[in-house]
């Protein structure tokens, strides 16, 4: 864990000095207006403001960050929110405190972007959701600490607003020497909402309501309390115990979230929260401040959840690489209903006083369930396996990268000392380069492979040059540095696989197969080229490479989510995989088919068709007996599937018959000589297929005469 944390301590100091002063701002706020007597509806409208802010952030700090870089954009964060906080303690008119807010909410959605994106980049795939849940933690502690400092000073005076603008400015020294640059940030993949409305309703639906719920109470929580007696410490432990809430609750509903369907669980949330809302008033009534306090925590907590709840459940919906465009537009829903929620509550605490702030958020909770029976109703519940986990997440105003859900990009190389060097070396000396990286595989071959991607993107280095002289020092690293090179520069991959297959015919197969593997979007690609060098003289490689490519795509599959694996459309890629192979190899046709069908058997039905389909246009091309060539084939296939994938062999042999019905008897003989096919099997898959009725009488009398030898002999 310390590993881990240090080269992110000073981020976080900052992130908690940030949020400490936030928290503070966010309890001193209502209360000293509540006691300056601005109505309470004004106050709710001002509050709100923080939100439409935090929706604005939410859209530009990306852009931002791009435009000016990481301690820029947080250096200005932290002095204008300094600033919002002095001012909204020096001139309490509403305009101004208004003003201000929105300020405080913009820069605080661009201060949370800047470190999450600070902290991603710097984090790798392993330990990204650990700093997750840490930075989430620093927000969530900060925020309940802030509630204390309410304590130090008289609310009626300007030293609370000054301490919060101390805490504000004293949060730009950690980031500002921090030995870490900020990282280069990349335009990302945007959402429509109409799309993340299309793909999970309720998602959508449960995260506005998290938004307005959430919005609702923490703003309008310090005017409850003040109404009813609550004040200085008393107020501070109020608050505290809210926030608490909001931190604790997010461990038992991952529990309960990762365990059933995660629908029922948001139903028990939101039963729990219409409940005990109504409870909270009569309690207060009664003088119970303890038992207050609790059902405060258990209230709040829950409502806290609904956002990452909200995540999850659209996270079962969308792909990976859209995970992040998702989060992104969610925030913005979010922020849609935290201007609401502030909004209605103290137009409703105005009207009905400020007890019936917990009889509109449970008449609220109580419409969410609507929504939650109705989906139900609509949609079946995913297998509990497949769906997303519960993360815990805190609406800090940016679409995080550290959840472990997104696709993780893997920087291409590592801003080393010797990758600086190299690099300005590279631009006078190219040869002097390609020098310096082959000495560094000698003396650390780990190091020369970051090396070697870095150089791999300066237009002077030869790829190919560069990648013999590190693997002539380090010959056992030849699949990582192709793997590093490929990664870092794409475009020069298919030169690279030329020279491997001139090259290197005694390695080259698992070195194609790794650059592949590697790209992903272009891994077919890579494999024609490669075939296209292999055919005249490495056929049976070029089958071995088939084969493992294959596989390796057949074990990543079984390591997707479900809705990734829906879309990787696996089934075209081996077809088209097949096809590619076939153009470059013609006479090879039925090995790579089987090949293909063996390493990945649920593309065996389609790989079939096409082959069958090549079959018949490569014979029907050339003269002589095209019918016996095509039958002759067919069945040799059939037959080898029969013995290497059987469970297959009557999908596959019902997939020929309907190209060449003359061959239905035959397949009926090969099928049956199967020792490890089932006749029934056979039956359901064949006898249906109303052109071929003899096709039925034919299965019949094999599978009695099967009988007859088995009587016979026993």
């Amino acid at each position: 864990m310390t590993t881990t944390l240090k080269p992110f301590i000073l981020l976080l100091v900052s992130g908690f000095l940030l949020m400490l002063g936030y928290g503070l701002s966010n309890i001193l706020l209502p209360v000293r207006m509540q006691n300056d007597g601005i109505s309470v509806d004004n106050i709710g409208i001002i509050l709100s403001m923080l939100s439409v802010g935090f929706l604005l952030g939410a859209i530009y700090s990306r852009t931002l960050l791009q435009r000016v870089g990481h301690i820029r954009i947080f250096a200005m964060c932290g002095s204008l929110t300094s600033v919002a906080i002095l001012l909204s303690g020096l001139y309490p008119e509403p305009l101004m405190l208004a003003a201000m807010r929105m300020l405080t909410g913009f820069c605080m959605a661009c201060a949370n972007a800047t470190l999450d994106s600070w902290l991603s980049h710097s984090a790798t795939e392993e330990s990204r959701g650990r700093i997750l849940s840490i930075n989430q933690m620093v927000i969530m502690s900060a925020l309940f600490s802030g509630q204390f400092l309410l304590n130090v000073a008289p609310v009626t005076d300007v030293t609370l607003f000054v301490i919060s603008g101390i805490l504000f400015s004293l949060s730009i020294t950690p980031m500002v020497i921090s030995k870490h640059q900020g990282p280069l940030i990349e335009d990302s993949q945007s959402m429509s909402l109409m799309t993340i409305m299309k793909l999970s309703p309720l998602g959508v639906i449960c995260c506005f309501y998290g938004g307005f719920l959430y919005a609702g109470l923490v703003n309008m929580l310090p005017i409850f309390a003040s109404d009813n007696g609550i004040q200085g410490f008393s107020l501070s432990i109020f608050m505290g115990a809210s926030i608490f809430g909001a931190i604790i609750f997010q461990y038992p509903i991952a529990y309960l979230s990762d365990r059933f369907d995660r629908r029922k669980t948001m139903i028990g949330m939101v039963l729990t929260i219409a409940a005990l809302s109504l409870l909270v008033p009569l309690l207060i009534n009664s003088s119970q401040f303890n038992i207050t306090l609790l059902t405060i925590a258990i209230v709040m907590g829950l409502t806290a959840c609904l956002y990452p709840m909200s995540m999850s459940e659209t996270f079962d919906k969308v792909l990976r690489e859209q995970i992040l465009a998702a989060m992104g537009s969610l925030l913005l829903i979010y922020a849609l209903g935290s201007i609401l929620g502030p909004n209605l509550a103290s137009i409703v605490m105005n009207i009905f006083g400020s007890a019936a702030l917990f009889s509109f958020m449970s008449i609220t909770a109580l419409t969410l369930l609507v929504f939650i029976l109705g989906n139900m109703l609509n949609q079946t519940a995913l297998p509990r396996d497949e769906q997303e986990n519960f993360i815990m997440q805190t609406p800090s105003g940016v679409a995080s990268e550290l959840d472990p859900r997104t696709q993780y990009a893997q920087p291409s190389f590592e801003q080393t000392s010797e990758v600086e060097v190299a690099i300005s070396l590279a631009a006078n000396n190219p040869a002097a380069a390609v020098n310096m990286a082959k000495t560094l595989a000698m003396r650390d071959p780990n190091d020369a492979s970051n090396l070697a991607a870095a150089l791999s993107t300066i237009d002077e280095i030869d790829i190919s040059r560069l990648y013999r002289a590190i693997t002539a020092a380090a010959p056992e690293m030849s699949i990582h540095i192709a793997e590093a090179l490929t990664n870092a520069s794409p475009e020069q991959a298919e030169e690279l696989v030329e020279w491997i297959t001139t090259e290197r015919p005694d390695q080259f197969t698992n070195i194609i197969v790794a650059i592949a593997n590697s790209m992903p979007d272009n891994g077919i690609d890579v494999m024609e080229v490669a075939a296209e060098n292999m055919v005249e003289d490495h056929q049976d490689e070029l089958l071995e490479m088939t084969d493992q490519y294959m596989t390796s795509l057949s074990d990543s599959l079984d390591d997707m989510r479900p809705v990734d694996r829906t879309a990787a459309a696996s089934e075209q890629t081996a077809t088209e995989l097949y096809n590619r192979l076939t153009d470059v190899s013609p006479t090879q046709s039925a090995d790579f088919a089987l090949a293909v069908s063996e390493a990945y058997p649920e593309s065996s039905n389609v790989v079939a068709e096409a082959y069958v389909s090549n079959l018949i246009e490569s014979e029907q091309a050339t003269p002589g007996d095209a019918t016996a060539n095509i039958e002759s084939a067919v069945n040799d296939y059939v037959t080898q599937v029969a013995e290497t994938i059987p469970e297959y062999a009557a999908d596959i042999a019902s997939t020929m018959i309907d190209s060449v019905p003359d061959i239905a008897s035959d397949m009926v003989e090969i099928l049956q000589d199967s020792d490890v096919f089932d006749d029934s099997e056979l039956s359901t898959s064949i006898k249906d297929k109303p052109e071929h009725d003899e096709l039925e009488e034919q299965l019949q009398y094999a599978v009695q005469t099967q009988a007859d030898e088995i009587d016979k002999h026993s």
